[in-house]
């Protein structure tokens, strides 16, 4: 059967460096000072032992030496080479429980040097290894006109005609020291490096004009215990390398690129799934020139990815115009470890298999669980650095999988199992200059995730570098932070440092608990460790925590005109009223306005009846209220407007008629405090009238966040529609369920055209200056959601 293929494309990202095998070395806790591992591609072995020679191959018996390289097809000479070595190989012994007592003895076919060009993919029964006589002096290339013998097919593979090679249990395969190139860019593809790809993202040569899809001309599929080192993938249109249902392969030291005039397809240069089982992925190298993801697993276990360097370059991606490219994807896959890797412009992402079509292995959803992702360094990723999300899709029926484990699969139809995730290890990371956050942890839905993550040690330098302020995960949007996390239920966030040391800065906030429009929830944190271990914020724009629970909607419509910036009042949530607003230009904090600007922006009350600093002669009581001025407190000024409960229940006082244009849209605006008794639901609203003076209506917030306290003041607005006959309008305020002889404040009292009812003068605006704007809430302070926007 040919290998499984994928029927959605994610976006490309990413992308890595390679480096000195000292760089590969475990280590505990990187550090974030150290020098960036330089960006140095190389195709000199890193931990392979040296190529076989003709000599050594001839003084070996379990040796057959394959003839030279002919022009033509060189597959009927190999497929009698690989007849010949399965002839003499010695398959393992094995106990009645499938132990291996004996070791197997393969048996190998020795390639020498040149391009032994193949009309079909050669197949390796149990125990026969191919071996090159080095990466740059042993080709295998797929002839381009036999493109029909490599649909969903390979270079390399493994026999699976039973009739042909019964399964060998406990038996082992080599594939060593040569290079497979599928001809994507005919006669491309030599050891010559290169800054691109040639004719970057274009179609392979052999596609134009022929029914050939993207799916022909792999590199080299894998079976169980096969070791791929010291192997070339270059010039290939399908995947480079492959594994579906294999165990405990090997692929190591290995290199990936599109040198000497080469380009590839863009699926991913390691992919598999089909659950297999203990993959160990190290030492390979990928260039600049590839194409895809470095790595992407689905539906495996027990994977081991360490030690790899991966290279992703702005100006490749650019050329291809894609976002990135080189990422590594497991997806579907638990108890994975990813550690010691160095990639540049890619991350790393764990998530469900919850992004493929629902049939086969995909019809169940395995999330994210018991993997380490540790000690790597990433550098300049095209997204976040470490994302892991955890989600699960509905049946027709509208409900979601029935909770069960990777032992476990669907029985009845119109259902499905979903294993929730969680358990995760992120830590001892460097993560520096990442576009967007440095760690994501985000959830479709709370049940999808039962265990506890723990994100520790790690590094986050200048997240947001180059970036966009926010990320969307498709369950909530995080600002950029060093780490964020919109679901768990006690997760140990500790001991990582969030530092910005650019002009200007664009991390703004240290850890981001919750999301915007999140549809989980983040609840029991634990943000201290065993040993005091906290989180260290330097730099950052914001606070150090930011709690996105009940934070304030970001401001509307936000303008500039000249130097003055306005902007509508933000909707205050969680029961968290607005206490006022942070300006920042260029993420620079610039000015801060406790309640709000110091005037409101063409405000429509008459001067004195909005501050209220010398008379309260605009203001009438509407009922159950003792209207005054208070000289001792204000908003802005000395004055206020005091509102004292005749008896329990509702103080309100209405304003001046002031002419509206019916059809228009109004906004009122006022701040209030509790001078004394408790805080209660403070109301902004507007009563309209008609040209005889007989009041319309009379409309008020119905937003249950805005309540006073004694010392704060606190903002509220409304905005509605002048009716058709309206004339006149008058600003309304109320207080709602008070005892009698409680005392609440009102100042700044405004009704604007419109919704923009806050300004700043900029005294150093300029051209192109990006301005973003955010409320913050009362008590705590914690900021609200930002809006932006540019001068002209």
């Amino acid at each position: 059967m040919p290998p499984p293929f994928r029927t959605v494309r994610r976006a490309l990202a990413v992308g890595m460096l390679l480096l000195l095998p000292q760089l590969f070395h475990p280590v505990s806790a990187p550090d974030p000072g150290a020098p960036e591992p330089e960006s140095t591609y190389t195709l000199a072995s890193t931990v392979s032992p040296p190529a076989m020679t003709a000599a050594g191959c001839a003084a070996d018996p379990l040796c057959v030496a394959a003839p030279a390289p002919v022009a033509g097809n060189n597959h009927p000479a190999l497929r009698k080479a690989v007849t010949a070595a399965a002839a003499l190989a010695v398959p393992a012994v094995v106990d009645e429980g499938g132990a291996v007592r004996t070791a197997p003895r393969p048996a190998t076919v020795f390639l020498a040097a040149g391009n032994y060009t193949l009309g079909a993919g050669l197949r390796l029964p149990p125990n026969v290894n191919l071996r090159g006589s080095g990466l740059t002096a042993t080709t295998l290339s797929m002839i381009t006109s036999s493109w029909k013998n490599f649909s969903y097919g390979f270079l390399v593979r493994w026999e699976d005609d039973a009739e042909v090679a019964a399964p060998s249990p406990g038996s082992t395969n080599l594939v060593s020291d040569l290079t497979v190139n599928g001809n994507c860019r005919e006669g491309a593809g030599a050891p010559v490096p290169a800054d691109l790809p040639a004719r970057p993202g274009g179609i392979c040569d052999f596609r134009v004009g022929s029914a050939a899809g993207t799916n022909v001309g792999g590199g080299v599929n894998v079976g169980d215990r096969w070791t791929v080192r010291q192997v070339r993938f270059t010039n290939l249109e399908y995947f480079k390398l492959w594994m579906h249902n294999a165990e405990d392969v090997h692929v190591v030291d290995n290199r990936f690129d599109n040198w000497g005039g080469a380009e590839s397809g863009d699926e991913d240069n390691i992919g598999g799934g089909g659950r297999h089982d203990g993959a160990v992925i190290e030492y390979n190298q990928f260039d600049r020139t590839i194409r895809g993801n470095s790595l992407d697993f689905t539906n495996a276990i027990r994977s081991t990815i360490r030690a790899n360097a991966v290279y992703a370059d702005r100006a490749v991606a650019a050329a291809r115009r894609v976002r990135g490219y080189g990422d590594m994807y497991l997806e579907g896959v638990p108890e994975a470890t990813v550690s010691d890797n160095v990639m540049h412009g890619g991350h790393i992402i764990l998530q469900s298999n919850g992004k493929y079509t629902r049939t086969g292995a995909n019809r169940d959803i395995t999330n994210p669980r018991g993997s380490t992702v540790s000690g790597n360094r990433l550098f300049d990723s095209f997204g976040a650095g470490v994302t892991v999300t955890y989600d699960d899709y509905a049946d027709a029926d509208g409900t979601y999988g029935t909770l069960g484990t990777w032992d476990t699969g669907s029985t009845r139809p119109g259902d499905h199992i979903v294993r929730p995730g969680g358990g995760n290890v992120v830590r001892d990371n460097v993560i520096v200059r990442p576009a967007e956050s440095g760690v994501v942890v985000a959830g479709m839905m709370d049940r999808v995730k039962d265990l506890a993550d723990t994100i520790t040690g790690n590094s986050i330098v200048n997240a947001g570098h180059g970036g966009s302020t926010e990320m969307s995960t498709g369950g909530g949007t995080f600002e950029t932070s060093g780490i964020g996390v919109s679901i768990g239920n006690g997760d140990r966030i500790y001991g990582n440092e969030v530092a910005d040391d650019q002009t200007p800065p664009t991390t703004w906030y240290g850890i981001h608990l919750g999301a915007r429009n999140a549809v989980s929830t983040v609840t029991g944190t634990v943000l201290t460790g065993p040993s005091a271990q906290t989180n260290t914020t330097d730099g950052v724009i914001g606070v150090p925590v930011r709690q996105a629970a009940g934070a304030a909607v970001a401001p509307a419509s936000p303008a500039v005109d000249g130097t003055v910036l306005t902007w509508a009042e933000s909707y205050p949530a969680g029961n968290a009223a607005v206490a006022g607003y942070r300006v920042y230009r260029a993420n620079v904090l610039v000015a801060d306005l406790p309640v709000g600007s110091a005037t409101v922006p063409a405000n429509l009350v008459a001067e004195a009846d909005a501050g209220v600093e010398t008379d309260a002669s605009g203001w009438a009581a509407v009922s159950n209220t003792l209207v005054a001025r208070h000289g001792a407190a204000g908003a802005l000024g000395t004055g206020s407007l005091s509102l004292t409960a005749v008896a329990a229940g509702s103080v309100n006082a209405a304003g001046r008629l002031i002419p509206v244009t019916p059809g228009r849209k109004y906004t009122t605006v006022a701040s209030f405090q509790a001078l004394a008794g408790s805080g209660q639901r403070s109301r902004a609203g507007i009563e309209y009238y008609d040209a005889a003076g007989a009041r319309i209506n009379r409309l008020a917030t119905q937003n249950h966040s805005s309540v006073d306290h004694p010392g704060s003041w606190i903002t509220s607005n409304h905005t509605s529609a002048a009716p058709p006959n309206a004339a006149y309008a008058k600003v309304f305020v109320q207080v709602d369920n008070v005892a009698a002889g409680e005392v609440h404040l009102v100042d700044r009292l405004g009704l604007v055209a419109g919704t923009a009812t806050e300004q700043w003068t900029d005294p150093a605006a300029g051209a192109g200056a990006t301005y973003r704007v955010m409320a913050y809430r009362q008590g705590d302070g914690q900021p609200g959601w930002m809006s932006s926007v540019t001068t002209p």
